[in-house]
């Protein structure tokens, strides 16, 4: 792997403020804090939470959607903020986002065509109508839709269609990185490898590298089974490291409880498993986080220090964890008796 980050995020942080009435001060809420990142070409990166975690606005700060409240996001060495024109156009050119929604991501009144020629002429990626029409089909043919449905619109397309269409449009543009935000979520269970499969070629065939956004634990080890995994919770990093090391020797409790969550189709394993009980099952506000470690109020093992002081993001064993008691909690393991 290239030892030089393709795009790196440096002490991010993202603050939404939100005024709710000209009598009271606006309400800050903090997205993502003191995220850190370093994204290398042709690396998957999978970046794994709950609704409401951060995870999406993260997302959206690579891409280039939203401005850091503090932190900087860097891509080839240099810092966005700081670019000249043609540097940002390079940048917004070479990282791209598949969104959620497939319907709503696509003009319902453009073709297929206008969909993606449109964008190659305005970038002047291709020189004429033709060669723009060319270029589509190529891409259409690699996402393996039709090259002769590139007249319909979006409603005549099925759900995963939709998807590989964004997919397509996305790798027109050349991009490095491409943002996958919970790409599979709202398609049918049948389709959901084929739309995995065809990322895991991309990034092999054309070494894109992508940061995958999900809250499914089983589609971000598929798709990221290489590469690493972020685990987030209340806008902070909670675990980070390889896919495979992380979710096998899961660290930090909150990484343990939603593993211990997932269901096990295996009926003898599943009558032995390990229960995790948590002191709440309700997270949080994000707009009034509790002091010290965020995941204390749920977490069966806080003491007094976590109730307290913030922990920070450390190495443990092969993984970084932000957990004051990480080296006393027991190991975790799915069957309710300790592996060793």
């Amino acid at each position: 792997m290239n030892s030089k980050p393709l795009l790196s995020l440096k002490n991010l942080d993202l603050i939404y403020t939100i005024r709710s009435s000209v009598f009271k001060p606006p309400l800050k809420i903090g997205a993502a804090l003191n995220v850190n990142l370093d994204i290398h070409p042709g690396e998957v990166v999978a970046i794994v939470g709950e609704s409401g975690c951060g995870k999406t606005t993260i997302g959206q700060a690579i891409i280039g959607m939203m401005k850091p409240t503090a932190g900087q996001v860097i891509y080839n060495g240099k810092d966005v903020t700081a670019m000249n024109r043609t540097e940002y156009q390079e940048y917004r050119s070479g990282v791209q986002l598949v969104q959620q929604n497939s319907y709503a991501a696509l003009n319902p009144m453009r073709t297929i065509f206008k969909s993606l020629c449109g964008p190659l002429l305005h970038k002047k990626l291709a020189k004429n109508r033709a060669e723009a029409l060319e270029k589509a089909r190529e891409a259409m043919q690699l996402v393996e839709l039709n090259p002769d449905d590139i007249d319909k619109y979006p409603h005549e397309l099925s759900g995963g269609q939709r998807q590989r269409l964004l997919m397509a449009r996305a790798i027109l543009m050349k991009p490095k990185l491409i943002v996958a935000d919970e790409p599979v979520s709202m398609i049918d269970v049948s389709l959901r490898i084929a739309i995995l499969n065809l990322m895991a070629r991309l990034n092999e065939q054309l070494g894109i590298a992508f940061v995958y956004i999900t809250h499914d634990f089983g589609t971000a080890r598929y798709i990221a089974r290489n590469g690493k995994i972020l685990i987030m919770y209340l806008a902070r990093m909670a675990e980070f490291g390889d896919v495979q090391t992380v979710l096998e020797n899961p660290s930090h409790p909150y990484l343990q409880a939603l593993l211990t969550a997932v269901p096990i189709p295996d009926p003898e394993i599943a009558r032995q498993k390990r229960e995790l009980p948590l002191k709440s099952i309700d997270m949080p506000s994000a707009a009034f986080p509790p002091s010290g470690c965020r995941f204390h109020p749920r977490c069966p093992y806080a003491n007094e220090v976590c109730e307290q002081d913030e922990p920070q993001l450390l190495p443990h064993r092969d993984v970084l964890c932000a957990c004051h008691r990480v080296d006393e909690i027991p190991k975790w393991s799915l069957r309710g008796e300790s592996d060793e």
